[in-house]
């Protein structure tokens, strides 16, 4: 019966042992030398090469990090350079301005800045109609009275990229 417990007892032994050198040997080949170095600019370097200055580091497990949602590249299209005018405004006359012409003529002029496109057009309208395009307008035997003025710059598909607006008064002697 002594014999019998010992064998029971040697052979617990022997597994414990064999369990034990296992583990030390998968632990032993999971560990991974990686070498630390400084140079001469303060930078810390890593790498897995030695040197005479490297300072061994024992790295037992690796991180990893999985993904669970890995994005896909998809290539961005180039922003289009868009254009914008800066300012439109009607310099002559003067907003708000009383023009004293017994004959009615009146020039309308306008700036714009940037200076205007070749795709793009300028249109004038006065009280509502459109008299011309460009940036000057000279108009004969306008009516007395307070007349609104407005210019736009229309693109070559006709959509409006600025505007503005003013008013004028015409002072005539009445017949």
């Amino acid at each position: 019966m002594f014999e019998k417990t010992n064998l029971i007892g040697y052979a617990q032994l022997m597994r414990l042992i064999l369990s034990s050198i296992l583990i030390l040997f998968v632990s032993c080949l999971a560990a991974e030398t990686v070498y630390k170095t400084v140079d001469e600019d303060g930078n810390i370097i890593f790498t897995d090469k030695p040197s005479e200055t490297a300072e061994e580091i024992r790295i037992d497990e690796l991180q990893t990090i999985d993904n669970p949602n890995p994005a896909k590249y998809k290539a961005s299209p180039k922003p289009k350079n868009i254009f914008k005018y800066e300012s439109l405004t009607v310099t002559k006359p003067e907003g708000g301005a009383g023009i004293r012409s017994n004959s009615g003529d009146v020039s309308i002029v306008v700036s714009l800045e940037p200076g205007l496109r070749s795709s793009d057009k300028i249109i004038l309208l006065m009280d509502g109609k459109e008299i011309g395009s460009g940036y000057s307008i000279s108009l004969q035997n306008v009516g007395r009275g307070t007349h609104s003025i407005s210019a736009s710059v229309v693109d070559g598909n006709g959509k409006t990229m600025i505007s503005t607006s003013s008013s004028f008064s015409i002072l005539r002697a009445s017949k």
